[in-house]
């Protein structure tokens, strides 16, 4: 008779096994060679795989806009004591950086339930890191440590959908053009 844990051997060397499958094979495991070999073979298998690969560098670009992203400020955050501007109603912004030469700003948004930012294009890449609460534009919905990256060029509106203050870091490279 085949053993039904056999075929979940890789499967486990790889990590791949919900914790279910995996407390349960590895309770199998403890008292069958056969697995056990098995899985000693996929992970001698898997080293010798990893050890052939050169780990790849990130692409400039995109390890740039990582490195712009990892200024967001860490919570919690006294935002009473930020000096913030109306960019539209329920929607404050303070810059909390900018590299004029590479056209970049970073800024922390701070919007209220229900709050709205008008459609605007824009000229380059944003990308929004959300802090707190949770915000929707026409793509999609995005709560804390989610990132709603717009490519240059595209049009959009974020509007807060959670029933707490939204706070996110964004980083823009270049200008947008307002269209409402």
């Amino acid at each position: 008779m085949e053993d039904s844990y056999r075929p979940l051997a890789e499967a486990f060397a790889l990590g791949a096994l919900d914790d279910a499958e995996r407390a349960s094979f590895a309770a199998h495991v403890s008292g069958c060679g056969e697995c056990g070999s098995q899985v000693r073979a996929h992970a001698a298998a898997l080293d010798v795989l990893a050890r052939g690969i050169a780990p790849l560098p990130p692409d400039p670009h995109v390890r740039e806009q990582l490195l712009d992203l990892a200024d967001a400020p860490a919570l919690p955050i006294d935002i009473s004591a930020i000096p913030w501007e109306e960019l539209a109603p329920g929607v404050r912004y303070h810059v909390r950086r900018e590299d004029p030469s590479r056209g970049v700003r970073g800024c922390l948004i701070l919007a209220e339930p229900g709050s709205r930012h008008p459609r605007h294009r824009h000229a380059g890449a944003e990308n929004i890191l959300v802090l707190k609460g949770a915000l929707r534009d026409e793509r999609g919905a995005y709560g804390p440590g989610e990132i709603c990256r717009s490519a240059a060029g595209s049009v959009h509106s974020e509007e807060v959908v959670s029933g707490e203050d939204c706070l996110c870091y964004v980083v823009y490279y270049g200008d947008l053009e307002m269209l409402e």
